[in-house]
């Protein structure tokens, strides 16, 4: 009899947390940095967030967000967009504080990354798609690859995840291995030259995908493709929404942006600072909405949060960060540099071994990948400097104003006792 009563306590319990829940998302919905609820957010075209995942063999690291994008069409208008976010954006991570956004990944999947989005964007996601580095390899292997002109000889090794790029200047024809080098390399414009690469690619496997001859063969080849990602839409949906998509590109073009702003280190830690207000006014945009007072007030109030959080972050309080994510990545950093120094002496040992400097033992390739390294050190260096500079002047500046400011006042106090 006690375990029945038990029971009934225990299944009323359970349904008034489901009450409790509902009313709460009803009439206190969770807000964001911009305290916008979810049911003003953006919501006038299709919106579906898609996420290049590198994820890890490893049972304590899930892997992280190293591509995100949404991409947005409405097929009344036959407008179709498609926006970058840079892994290295700075946000604030429900439940995690301040932290790049590809981070999300690893403490909520596919779900928190969603939810930190829709958040920083201040728009309402319909769908999600994510593939995987295998899963994308797959897919460009199985369109039959890709061609694009590689800008520029690229050649980078990853000591710490131990994955090299290696190619050549011009007209390539990129399989899925070759393919995964070019969307992942870095040069001396960090997150965003990988990005613009990243949308250059797109560009060229849409065009490829939209051929004649390979329009033929898609419908053969959705479940094989469809298999390879991870997605809500159903088979027959994504098919419905690829053919009213390339329509749409097709007639009108695709509108392709990046999420305006700047790269920064705060707390040895490379960011890239969102432009909060230009990055709203872009969202408005591109969802064909008015930036009504109400929607900019709330980029403004994000905005402010935004430099109070730097400001803090930057005068040693850490305490909105996530502190032991910054850990981590410090820690992973300082053995990365270990783990190069280690390299970088035994090739020196075996140089001097074989009476040869390092530098002949280096393929021209690796010299010209050193050279384009220190140079952008050395750029970061000083672009570092000069906001440090500008930092001071500003400073300075102020504590001019108001001392110019309290003489004034001085002057006129001693006046009116005269």
């Amino acid at each position: 009899m006690r375990g029945f009563i038990t029971g009934k306590l225990l299944a009323i319990l359970g349904v008034l947390c489901v009450i409790s829940y509902v009313i709460m998302q009803t009439f206190f919905p969770e807000k964001g940095v911009d305290q916008l609820p979810p049911a003003e957010r953006l919501n006038l075209k299709k919106n579906i967030v898609v996420l290049g995942v590198d994820e890890r063999p490893e049972e304590y690291d899930v892997g992280r967000s190293d591509t995100l994008f949404v991409v947005m069409f409405d097929t009344a208008t036959k407008n179709a967009s498609l926006l970058s976010i840079p892994r290295d954006t700075r946000v604030r991570i429900p439940g995690h504080g301040w932290d790049k956004i590809n981070h999300a990944y690893a403490f909520g999947g596919r779900e928190l990354t969603q939810k930190t989005t829709e958040e920083f964007l201040g728009l309402h996601i319909n769908n999600y798609v994510t593939v995987d580095f295998k899963g994308f390899t797959g897919l460009v292997d199985a369109i039959g690859g890709v061609d694009i002109d590689v800008e520029e000889d690229m050649y980078y090794k990853d000591t710490w995840d131990g994955f090299t790029v290696d190619l050549k200047k011009g007209r390539q024809h990129l399989d899925g291995k070759t393919a995964i080098q070019y969307v992942r390399y870095r040069d001396e414009e960090g997150d965003i030259g990988r990005v613009r690469r990243q949308q250059r690619f797109l560009m060229a496997a849409y065009e490829k995908i939209a051929s004649a001859d390979m329009l033929l063969k898609v419908p053969g080849l959705a479940k094989q493709l469809t298999s390879m990602v991870k997605t809500d839409l159903p088979i027959k949906d994504m098919i419905s929404l690829g053919s009213a998509l390339h329509s749409m590109v097709k007639e009108k073009g695709l509108a392709v942006a990046t999420v305006p702003g700047e790269g920064r280190y705060i707390d040895e830690i490379s960011y890239y600072i969102p432009d909060v207000r230009a990055m709203r006014e872009q969202m408005a945009k591109m969802q064909g909405a008015q930036m009504t007072d109400r929607y900019k007030s709330a980029a403004d109030l994000m905005a402010n949060e935004y430099d109070s959080a730097i400001k803090k972050v930057s005068s040693g309080d850490k305490s909105g960060e996530n502190k032991a994510s910054i850990e981590n990545e410090k820690k992973t950093n300082k053995a990365e540099k270990a783990k190069k120094e280690l390299l970088e002496a035994e090739e020196k040992a075996k140089a001097k071994k074989s009476g040869t400097t390092v530098k002949d033992s280096m393929t021209k390739a690796e010299q010209k990948a050193l050279l384009k390294k220190q140079k952008a050190e050395e750029k970061a260096l000083l672009k570092q400097q000069k906001v440090e500079e500008k930092k001071l002047k500003v400073e300075k500046d102020a504590r001019e104003t108001k001392k110019a400011a309290i003489n004034a006042a001085t002057v006129t106090q001693q006046n009116n006792i005269q």
